[in-house]
Order: C-alpha cells, then sequence, then structure tokens
C-alpha cells in the first residue's frame, strides 16, 4: 500500500474514534444545540445486552450522537434549508408574515380550531370548584396570553383562510365558565393592548411581562387569602432596553439551530429585587400550569414569593426548593393513592394557581384533580 493510502485509512480511522477519543482527552463540542443530545453515556457492556442487540444498537447511538462536530453539522444543515428552502426542523414551528415566528398551536388557538365542547370545559371546572370546596383551598385561574392572538396580523394567511375558525373560542369560555365557579385572573385580556408582550422570534411572553405577572398574581392572591398572608412582590428597580435577547426572548430561534442571529426588535428588561417579608406571612402555593409557568417560578416565585410551594409542571412533573426528585410525579412525591389522600394533599396548601396560555386551554388544567379519583367516587 503506497504511502498516500495509509495516511487515507489514518485519517478515516481517526474520524470514527472521534467521540470516545474526544472524552478521554475531554473536548467540549464546540457547537452545542438547544433542544437535541449531543452527548450520550456508553452503553453498558453485559452479556444480555449483547445477545439481545441492546449493547451493539447503543454502541451505534453513541458514536452516531456524540460525534465531535454533529453539532456543526447539523447546524450547517438547517441554515442552509432554512436559507434556499425556507424550511424549518423544529418540530410545529411556523413562519408566520414579516418574519414572526409561532408554534402552531398558537395559531390554531387564535383562530379558535383547537376547540373542545363547552360541556367538557364546564365539568373540568365544576371538578377543581368542588375540590376548593371540599378542601377549603380557594383556587385561582390564570389566563395567559398567546402569541398567535397577541400578532394575529402576523399569522400565515394560509390559516386566516381555513374554515369554521372563530376567534379565541376557548379562551371565551374559560374566562366566562371559570368566572361562574372560581377565582379568575384574566391576563390575555389585560396584556391584549400593551406594547412588545410577545418577542418576534419567541413563543413565550416576554421578560419584563414575567415580571409584571408575578406581581398581578400576587395581587389576585391577596383578595382570597386570609389577611395574615401576603406574597412578596418583585421591586422593579429600573428599566432598560436591548436588542440582545435575555431569558426566554427568543426560544424559538435558538430551537432552529442556525447560524446565523435572526433580526430582533429592542425589547424592555426591568431590573428587580424580591420584597423582603417574613416567612411566616407569606402562603404556601400550589401552582399547577403549563410552560408559560416557569418564567414567574425560575424568577424565584416559590422560593422568595411564597413559602415551601411548589409547581406541578402539567400536573405531571414536581418542581420546588424543598423537593429532592424534582420531575416526579405529584403522585410519587406526595404518595396519595385515593381522592381523600388527593383531598389532604391539596388542603396543605393556602392556594392553588391554575396556570395557561391561551394554546393550552384544550387540555387545561390537566388532569388536575385527577380523573381516575374522580371515577372511584
Amino acid at each position: 500500500m503506497n504511502r498516500l493510502g495509509q495516511i487515507v485509512i489514518i485519517i478515516i480511522l481517526l474520524i470514527l474514534n472521534v467521540p470516545w477519543l474526544s472524552d478521554m482527552i475531554g473536548l467540549k463540542e464546540p457547537h452545542p444545540l438547544h433542544g437535541e443530545s449531543t452527548k450520550l453515556d456508553m452503553p453498558d457492556l453485559s452479556a444480555k445486552s449483547f445477545w439481545t442487540g441492546d449493547l451493539q444498537h447503543g454502541i451505534d447511538e453513541y458514536f452516531r450522537t456524540n460525534f465531535l462536530l454533529r453539532g456543526l453539522a447539523i447546524r450547517t444543515r438547517n441554515e442552509i434549508d432554512y436559507s434556499i428552502f425556507s424550511e424549518y426542523h423544529a418540530k410545529s414551528v411556523i413562519a408566520g408574515q414579516e418574519g414572526y415566528l409561532f408554534e402552531e398551536n398558537y395559531i390554531l388557538a387564535a383562530l379558535g380550531l383547537d376547540s373542545i365542547s363547552t360541556d367538557s370545559i364546564i365539568d373540568r371546572v365544576s371538578k377543581v370548584s368542588q375540590l376548593s370546596d371540599v378542601t377549603g383551598v380557594p383556587v385561582l385561574v390564570v389566563l395567559a396570553p398567546g402569541k398567535g392572538s397577541y400578532f394575529k396580523e402576523f399569522i400565515p394567511l394560509s390559516y386566516l383562510e381555513e374554515e369554521g375558525s372563530v376567534e379565541n373560542r376557548m379562551f371565551k369560555i374559560w374566562s366566562q365558565e371559570s368566572e361562574n365557579m372560581l377565582n379568575v385572573l384574566d391576563l390575555h385580556s389585560h396584556f391584549s393592548t400593551k406594547p412588545n408582550v410577545f418577542p418576534k422570534n419567541g413563543i413565550h411572553w416576554s421578560e419584563w411581562v414575567q415580571v409584571e405577572a408575578i406581581n398581578l398574581i400576587s395581587d389576585a392572591l391577596v383578595e382570597i387569602l386570609p389577611d395574615s398572608l401576603m406574597p412578596a412582590r418583585m421591586i422593579i428597580d429600573s428599566t432598560y432596553t436591548s436588542v440582545d435577547m435575555e431569558g426566554t426572548d427568543e426560544d424559538i430561534e435558538r430551537g432552529l439551530n442556525l447560524w446565523r442571529d435572526l433580526e430582533d426588535f429592542e425589547a424592555k428588561y426591568y431590573v428587580t429585587h424580591w420584597e423582603e417579608l417574613p416567612m411566616e406571612y407569606r402562603p404556601r402555593v400550589l401552582l399547577v400550569g403549563d410552560s408559560y409557568t416557569w418564567g414567574p417560578v425560575n424568577k424565584g416565585l416559590l422560593r422568595h414569593g411564597y413559602k415551601s410551594s411548589e409547581f406541578w409542571f402539567y400536573n405531571a412533573a414536581v418542581h420546588g426548593p424543598s423537593i429532592e426528585e424534582k420531575g416526579a410525579s405529584p403522585q410519587t412525591i406526595h404518595g396519595f393513592t385515593s381522592r381523600d389522600e388527593f383531598e389532604d394533599v391539596i388542603a396543605q396548601f393556602d392556594a392553588v394557581v391554575l396556570l395557561s396560555t391561551d394554546a393550552n386551554l384544550s387540555r387545561f388544567p390537566f388532569n388536575f384533580p385527577p380523573n381516575h379519583f374522580n371515577e372511584q367516587q
């Protein structure tokens, strides 16, 4: 074999062994991806895994995923497809008019194309109301705004032309039916006339809106809590603007994993600190909500606004300052196996906050209280 052939073989072997060599010498992924793993552990070696083929499959997945330049390759593919074909590789992302980015369920919500029956909503509200009556714990329903409803003029024309659309139908029904039996904070309407509630390239409410939402929720809780309890507020020290997006203000763009930085509009941000309020005055609150709840939670709401509080993400994964097994189910964390035991858990809170953007109202309040307990009654 000539020398050139030997060099080619060495180069090929080096490329094939990049994943484990990079692990051994501690090289880091130069272009990490958002929302997609580029790092897997080497599968465990055992006779059983070898015999079943799991080991071989695991090794193949390990090399495929841990390839050092995988992020670079995926970003390059995404950039080419976006630039030439206007094609995205992020799930459910829709490009609206003038480059505004949406996720499809927010568009469907804005046009009323995700609707369920009014009777189903009434039944869900009734079950939450009954739980509140039995436990003595007040419930606050928070209806958050949605990007599709807020920026309806930028929704793609193909969606606007669909038949059967009824503007914001789910929001209107939820607002009306909840108002009759529960306490409602309508942030959807509150922010509808305010500017820059949503960023151009993000799907969640803007960072400054999250701060104001925290205080609006606290004010609403004061109205339904005993006089001895009061949530702490976020104090706004100053305001500034920036074209460099912070927090979740370009979360869709990051998920696209492009090389370019898409154009953003100037955004408003607050410099804040938490009000100092003695722990004994703060309520213990249970938050049950969708991803819009993460903004207030990540700003310290459970730790600094309330006390010993919890966030049940989609009523499926528990998070909180005192939760050790974060992400475990409420049933795993609290051990309830019956309706009575579930009610005992809820009764330990001073208030329950149910929060959802309009895009998730067809699933809201995420099987809270659990239906299988209702069926046992």
